[in-house]
């Protein structure tokens, strides 16, 4: 009989935040914990945080780590075993190659699993500039795609896609560190190699200007701001961009940032705020002046596009927090996503057990019905 196992695939570096809550979870559970690295993966870690942090997750869920260079070899190790195959960057775009054709390789007797690596994801819920670089016909190997929202509000993915959705809620919400006293300082965030800010013309100038003029403020008052690279992108460190010197850089995992102890948080459009929002912190999505980039998504959070917005929303942190945190409460209300850590985490279980069969249902995709496990 082969050995029941849960897989995980990594090959993006932002891949570790994301499949980080479930492989914490499939310790739980009486099966094999595997990890298999794309071998992009190191050669991606320029900064050499996320091979570390890899390894440490892998040191704390009782896993090997397993390098592939080809989906023929990473067929070779999986053919001994059945269960499940887990990753957050899987579809038919060339920058998911390394875990999309494991997939499509994949023996019979595993269940693939797809997760929704952020909140606006390629073939869940795209943007405009998402369109323009990727066009609107994703699709996807995996058996179950692990959304964060139903179906119905996934407007980007294909209608053959649909039925294999399984709302889970973000998985964000399994990892959040408990809030110590906020402290003055804000938190800024950079997603500047996202065909967000390139697709519909180069806006990165424009929100390191601007970063650049609030940080002249804040200097002025003797206050410092710190400074997040997304962690896949890390554009300012790549192309060796030095920050303002009063922003503090803070490359940590996302899991170890305690997002509730910061005052404040900005970013373009990315992931990253709905963190923030799910934390208690006053939230400013970032957008251009001219209007050109979509920010449709996050329709309801404080927007700034000009200098002076930034220092209005700064004041407003300090004096009607309440004023935008009530606004943060009625965005996420809308999103129709499950929200409720405890229910998110029995949703991530339950995806488990069906997805590695450990238990029958009817709902489990036609595949398993071969499995030897």
């Amino acid at each position: 009989m082969n050995r029941r196992r849960i897989v995980f695939l990594f090959n993006l570096l932002q891949d570790v935040n994301v499949i980080r809550p479930m492989a914490l979870l499939a310790r739980e559970m009486n099966v094999d914990v595997l990890f298999l690295c794309s071998h992009k993966f190191a050669p991606r870690d320029k900064q050499k945080i996320w091979v570390p942090a890899l390894q440490k997750l892998a040191a704390e869920c009782g896993a090997s780590i397993t390098e592939y260079e080809s989906p023929f070899a990473a067929y070779r190790l999986l053919q001994d075993g059945c269960g499940a195959i887990v990753t957050a960057s899987e579809s038919n775009l060339p920058a998911h190659t390394e875990t999309h054709d494991v997939f499509r390789a994949a023996p019979s007797g595993y269940t693939r699993v797809t997760l929704q690596h952020g909140y606006e994801c390629i073939g869940f819920l795209q943007n405009r500039e998402h369109d323009l670089a990727h066009g609107r016909n994703v699709r996807f190997a995996a058996d179950i795609l692990a959304a964060w929202a139903p179906a119905d509000r996934l407007t980007s993915m294909a209608w053959s896609e649909r039925d294999k959705v399984f709302t889970t809620g973000p998985g964000l919400l399994l990892q959040q560190p408990t809030g110590r006293a906020r402290s003055a300082e804000g938190m800024v965030c950079e997603n500047l190699h996202s065909v967000r800010l390139s697709a519909s013309g180069d806006l990165r100038q424009g929100f390191m200007a601007d970063f650049g003029h609030f940080c002249t403020h804040l200097a002025a008052r003797n206050e410092t701001v710190y400074l997040r690279p997304h962690p896949g992108g890390q554009f300012l460190m790549r192309n060796d961009i030095a920050p303002p010197t009063n922003a503090r850089m803070d490359t940590r995992p996302i899991y170890e940032v305690d997002l509730g102890a910061f005052a404040y948080g900005v970013s373009a459009p990315s992931s990253v705020l709905l963190d923030m929002v799910l934390a208690g912190l006053p939230t400013a999505v970032w957008a251009d002046p001219e209007g050109v980039m979509d920010i449709g998504n996050y329709e309801g959070l404080t927007v700034i596009r000009r200098p002076r917005d930034w220092l209005a929303f700064h004041r407003d942190v300090r004096l009607r927090p309440a004023m935008i945190l009530t606004r943060q409460r009625q965005f996420t209300t809308q999103l129709a996503m499950p929200l409720d850590a405890d229910h998110v985490r029995r949703r991530f279980v339950e995806l488990l057990m069906l997805a590695s069969h450990r238990f029958d249902t009817p709902a489990a995709p036609s595949r398993i019905g071969g499995s030897t496990c």
